[in-house]
C-alpha cells in the first residue's frame, strides 16, 4: 500500500512540476513535512516537443528527389543548424542531404529534411532559408550545354529589353553564397552538379 501511494505521490509531483515549475518546492515541503522524510527535487528532461519538428505542411509537390548540389568549386551546398545557407566541403555533413521538390515544369523547392528549411532568394537578391514554402522558394532548374544545372529564383528576375536577366543561387570560391542579382549563368560559381544522396556518403 505504502509503494502505490508512494507512486501515486511521485506521479503528482512530476504533473506539478511540468505545469507549475515554481509550485514544486511547496509541494516537496508538504511532502516531506507529511512523510516525515527529505524528498529531493526531480529534474524533469525537456520535452522533445520543444525541439523543432517539420510541421508536415504540403508545399504543394508532385515529386521528390534525395540530393547533394555540388558546384564547379568544389563546394556542396550546406544548411546549417541556424538557418544559413553555405558551402562545406565534409562530404558525411548531414546538412549537405537536401531534397528537389517538383512543383511544376523545371520548378523545384530546396529543401533540407534535416532541418526542415527551405532555400528561398528574396528581391534583393539575398539567399535565406524559411520554415514555410512561398514563391520565394521555387527555383527554375535548368541542364546547361556544359553538363552541370543551374538554379534560378522564379520569383525574380530582371527585364532588359528584350532579355531577361536571372538571379541565381550561386556560391563563392570562399563557400559563403553569392547575391543572386550579381550572378552570371555560365560562371563557375553558379554552375553545379545534382547528385543523388547515397553518392556523398
Amino acid at each position: 500500500m505504502f509503494q502505490i501511494m508512494s507512486a501515486l505521490v511521485l506521479t503528482n509531483l512530476i504533473a506539478i512540476s511540468e505545469s507549475h515549475p515554481l509550485l514544486q518546492s511547496a509541494a516537496l515541503a508538504r511532502i516531506a513535512h507529511r512523510e516525515g522524510r527529505n524528498v529531493m527535487p526531480i529534474t524533469i528532461a525537456p520535452s522533445v516537443k520543444s525541439a523543432r519538428l517539420c510541421s508536415g505542411q504540403s508545399s504543394g509537390h508532385t515529386s521528390t528527389s534525395d540530393v547533394s548540389l555540388c558546384y564547379k568549386n568544389g563546394w556542396f551546398l550546406a544548411i546549417s543548424d541556424d538557418g544559413t545557407v553555405n558551402g562545406t566541403s565534409n562530404v558525411q555533413s548531414p546538412d549537405i542531404k537536401l531534397q528537389l521538390r517538383s512543383v511544376g515544369s523545371s520548378l523545384v523547392r530546396i529543401y533540407s529534411p534535416h532541418h526542415c528549411l527551405y532555400v528561398a532568394m528574396a528581391s534583393n537578391g539575398k539567399v535565406f532559408t524559411t520554415e514555410h514554402p512561398s514563391d520565394e522558394t521555387v527555383f527554375k532548374q535548368t541542364h546547361e550545354p556544359s553538363g552541370f544545372q543551374t538554379f534560378a529564383s522564379q520569383r525574380y528576375f530582371t527585364r532588359i529589353g528584350k532579355h531577361v536577366r536571372f538571379n541565381f543561387l550561386s556560391m563563392r570560391k570562399t563557400g559563403h553564397m553569392k547575391n543572386g542579382k550579381k550572378s552570371q549563368r555560365h560562371h563557375r560559381t553558379t554552375l553545379l552538379s545534382v547528385m543523388p544522396a547515397r553518392e556523398t556518403f
